[in-house]
């Protein structure tokens, strides 16, 4: 059973197929010291048919190349996947300063050509100066290192911030990196304490959560270099700004010889010591910007761009749109403000709704800003937004730059829940037409006699009969001139039909509920709350808004809390399109609210 076993991973294994693509790939450091010594390794993931190496000028070949090959088996989820590595390395030892390329190795892979990326080393003739002193004070001052636990030279092992520049303009970021440099073996790191940036606005750039140490030629010696914190700096401030040193305690490893056996004097001993690092303050420039700045700068700096955009050209009465100013780049663009829009009048404008989406890196902060405003006309007719002008201030030009969108032209018709531009036609005194006021001619001739009837002209029922007939005349005129108000005055005829107006787009607003159609759902609720109020008060719908309803009602004497109870269903009626699908159960608790919120307005507002 074993040696099946066997035979059948040998066979799976063999049979393996491998979808990577082959690579050929160089590893070497970029910068060494004079008389370092250093591999250069080529690196190929599938065994090459042959491999030449390239010609290996101004520095000494002291091995190699020697060669390596591993093998790694990985079963996941049931799939087995198979990897080779072989590696040739060899051992080299810089000899002289300078800049010194070394061009690609070529091996050959199933007839097929492969070449290595070129490598460019650079060397420098270091200074050990320093650590020359470091091992003689080792040797002589034992004693006092063990007092003091801290002789080692700060050019050995110090902290700086590096800034990506020392002058800048008003707004404009910079980067500042707060870096380790040692050439000793560090332990670990215990308190720290880093700048506060007064007069900064800043933002922390995300690093990896370990340390990852890098080579770097500082004043012509080799540091291994690590990255503590960056952070992305906006300078709030037109004036010098000085960035505050910052402190980092750390533990660091040294070998040291005792003469306490014959084995502490060949092998040595590590001893673990504690530094307290300061970096030096930094002094940043801030320039001013340009005085002669538009009214549509914003205090944006950096280099942006303007996308607006318009839902819709062509509305109702009552119905939001919405439009929306979508401005990317990079720069200072989290502190950017809402720029300016003029909307026409008879247009309920709302605060703008924002959104960003901003990423932060060692080049800076990039991303866009979004302002969403939301309108609603009261009243029909032709309207236009002007170009939206939005200005911000260009570092590399040195310059403002503004952008302009376009001019927004809307049509906006009746929904029939405004009253539009009725004229009621009444009587006045300059309307009265006098019949026959011209001078009529007087008779000359002769008159005619009628006969007397003594039994009815003059009698009690002739006297009543004029009386009743005159009662009746008076009540007639009475009632055709009530009437006449009546019709003339169309705000009263619609506060009396308010309630049954209402309640015939409620059921409406009932049968839209039932069918599940969301979005006339809303606006039937929204006309009947927005119409019922206008009836009930007498104001035009064109002419209503959230502050002039809120003091008609209080003078109405409606509690604030019925109040707010409108207002809240008029803004869930609004932006209800700006939300997730609602459930049956909120629609329904607000068409129950809406109904008896009417049926409670309707027993306190009296006309």
């Amino acid at each position: 059973m074993k040696r099946f076993l066997s035979l059948l991973g040998l066979l799976l294994l063999s049979g393996l197929t491998f979808a990577q693509d082959v690579k050929l790939e160089v590893f070497a450091p970029s910068l060494v010291a004079v008389g370092e010594q250093f591999r250069l390794t080529y690196s190929i993931n599938k065994q090459p048919t042959s491999l030449t190496p390239p010609e290996i000028k101004n520095f000494e070949i002291l091995a190699g190349p020697s060669s390596s090959h591993s093998t790694s088996v990985q079963i996941i989820n049931g799939k087995v996947s198979q990897s080779e590595t072989i590696s040739y390395t060899y051992i080299l030892e810089a000899k002289k300063e300078g800049k010194f390329n070394i061009d690609p190795a070529v091996a050959v892979v199933d007839n097929q050509e492969l070449k290595s990326n070129p490598v460019t080393i650079e060397v420098i003739n270091q200074n050990n100066s320093s650590q020359q002193q470091q091992s003689q004070g080792q040797s002589n001052n034992q004693q006092e290192r063990a007092q003091t636990r801290d002789d080692l030279p700060n050019s050995e092992l110090f902290v700086g911030v590096d800034v990506s520049r020392r002058s800048t303009y008003l707004g404009e970021p910079i980067v500042a990196t707060l870096k380790l440099y040692t050439t000793v073996s560090l332990a670990n790191f215990e308190d720290s304490k880093f700048p506060p940036f007064n007069g900064f606005w800043s933002q922390e750039i995300e690093t990896a959560p370990n340390i990852e140490f890098k080579r770097e030629k500082v004043n012509g010696k080799i540091y291994n270099v690590g990255v503590i914190k960056k952070y992305l700096l906006f300078p709030q401030k037109n004036k010098s700004l000085v960035i505050d040193p910052f402190e980092l305690v750390v533990l660091y490893q040294q070998r040291v010889n005792r003469s306490q056996s014959i084995f502490d004097d060949f092998f040595g001993s590590v001893e673990t010591y504690r530094k307290k690092l300061v970096s030096n303050p930094i002094t940043i420039n801030v320039m001013d910007l340009p005085a002669n700045a538009p009214e549509s700068f914003k205090g944006g700096v950096g280099n942006f761009r303007l996308e607006p955009s318009l839902d819709k050209k062509n509305v109702k009465t009552n119905e939001a749109i919405t439009l929306k100013l979508k401005i990317s780049g990079s720069g200072n663009i989290k502190l950017i403000d809402s720029p300016k829009i003029e909307f026409p009048e008879g247009f309920e404008v709302y605060d703008p709704k924002t959104t960003d989406k901003i990423t932060t890196s060692g080049d800076g902060a990039s991303g866009y800003k979004l302002f969403e405003y939301v309108a609603i006309p009261r009243s029909p007719g032709n309207f236009s937004i002007p170009p939206i002008e939005f200005t911000y201030f260009d570092p590399s030009k040195a310059q403002y730059v503004t952008l302009k969108s376009e001019e927004y032209n809307i049509k906006v018709s009746s929904d029939g829940a405004d009253s539009g531009n009725i004229l009621v036609y009444g009587y006045g005194k300059e309307d009265i037409k006098f019949i026959g006021k011209d001078i009529r001619f007087i008779k000359t001739g002769k008159l005619g006699v009628k006969p007397y009837a003594s039994f009815y002209i003059g009698s009690a029922l002739f006297y009543l009969t004029i009386i009743f007939l005159l009662l009746c005349f008076g009540a007639a005129i009475y009632y055709m001139g009530k009437h006449q108000k009546e019709l003339s005055d169309i705000m009263l005829i619609k506060n009396k039909k308010a309630n049954k107006i209402a309640r015939k787009r409620l059921q409406i607003a009932e049968s839209h509920l039932k069918a599940n159609i969301r979005d006339l759902f809303f606006e039937e609720i929204h006309k009947a709350m927005w119409g019922y109020l206008s009836d009930k008060l007498s104001i035009p719908v064109s002419n209503l808004t959230s502050e002039n309803a809120r003091i008609e009602l209080n003078l109405k004497g409606v509690a604030e809390i019925d109040i707010e109870e409108f207002m809240r269903i008029i803004s869930v009626c609004e932006y209800a399109r700006f939300s997730p699908a609602t459930d049956d159960s909120e629609m329904n608790s607000l068409f129950n609210s809406a109904h008896q919120l009417i049926m409670k307005l309707e027993q306190i507002i009296k006309k």
